[in-house]
């Protein structure tokens, strides 16, 4: 079966008698009668159907066009990803999700943070019962292995290589240098509590669901497992790749220079990145809002003699393959 948004099968493969179109259901009579749950859909949409799948004890395949970061198969191949399902060329891969307990479910991470922008949080970390630290950031985020090319990735944390057992704990620009990305079993209990700031303090999850709380204290631990269906031929770093290519792939010149300038010089300001590439300080600032926007750049605060100024700098130190 085939779960998309409307019920309908898209044209590339409604002529096949195999396959059975439901609009998005958990209905468990239904689900049942099939070996492979199909979701059909933009990333946002996959995303969402997994949150309401998870747990269930059905492999999942994930059709999209293009090279969505959750896809196992591109529409236009699905021909040969029926006939691989009959050769038995796949793998099932057991994605963890995130949980708070409270209805939140995650597939990339849960994010505790103000609601206003930029606007600091404190906050203590306990870990399995163990103290870690007390903080001031503008938030944390907690993310799965998947998740660690997300937004974790783009805060400094870490990639995490699929199939590894954990959890990655990554505080969002604190003030303590000293404040790293920790990782955990997967199987660790992470609570955030003694939660202070002047705005509002939200969870979100995977950027789809966002709650404010009224509490001080938020638990995160592992969530019902998701098996997802991997083709023989993909490798643990596939996903990360087509994160990456798809976030350049549509990039202007400008952008693009800058991406390059900066991986290979380093952090520099507005008015440094105008010198090293002679681009228009118009282009410049709608680049690096661009770029902010795709998490592809960090915006720093740099010393410069006695002076603190606005930086830019590649995300993570992620080297880029920019043609």
């Amino acid at each position: 079966m085939v779960l998309t948004k409307d019920g309908k099968l898209p044209k590339e493969f409604a002529d096949n008698g195999e396959i059975v179109s439901y609009p998005l259901t958990t209905d468990e009579s239904v689900i049942s009668k099939f070996d492979f749950i199909g979701v059909f859909g933009t990333d946002r949409f996959i995303l969402s159907a997994l949150h309401k799948l998870a747990g269930l004890d059905k492999p999942i395949i994930t059709i999209g066009y293009g090279a969505g970061y959750l896809n196992t198969v591109n529409v236009v191949d699905f021909n040969d990803l029926i006939s691989n399902l009959k050769r038995g060329n796949y793998t099932i891969e057991a994605i963890p999700t995130l949980t708070t307990g409270q209805g939140y479910i995650a597939v990339n991470d849960i994010v505790i943070a103000p609601a206003r922008s930029a606007t600091l949080m404190e906050y203590t970390l306990i870990i399995n019962n163990e103290f870690a630290w007390r903080d001031s950031a503008d938030g944390l985020i907690v993310a799965t292995p998947i998740g660690s090319t997300a937004y974790a990735l783009s805060a400094g944390g870490v990639l995490i290589y699929g199939g590894l057992r954990s959890f990655e704990i990554v505080p969002i620009n604190s003030t303590n240098i000293a404040r790293v990305p920790v990782i955990v079993p997967d199987d660790s209990r992470i609570v955030i509590s003694d939660l202070l700031s002047r705005s509002k303090i939200e969870v979100i999850a995977d950027g789809l669901v966002r709650r404010n709380i009224n509490v001080t204290k938020v638990s995160i631990f592992k969530g019902p497992e998701i098996k997802l269906v991997k083709m023989s031929a993909a490798t643990t770093l596939d996903r990360y790749r087509r994160i990456i290519e798809s976030m350049i792939s549509d990039l202007p010149p400008s952008a693009k220079l800058i991406l390059k300038v900066l991986e290979y010089e380093g952090p520099l300001t507005p008015k440094e990145i105008i010198e090293k590439t002679l681009i228009p300080q118009r282009t410049v600032r709608a680049s690096l809002r661009l770029l902010l926007r795709k998490r592809l750049v960090n915006r720093l605060i740099v010393p410069r003699g006695s002076s603190r100024l606005v930086a830019y700098a590649i995300s993570n130190g992620t080297k880029l393959n920019i043609k």
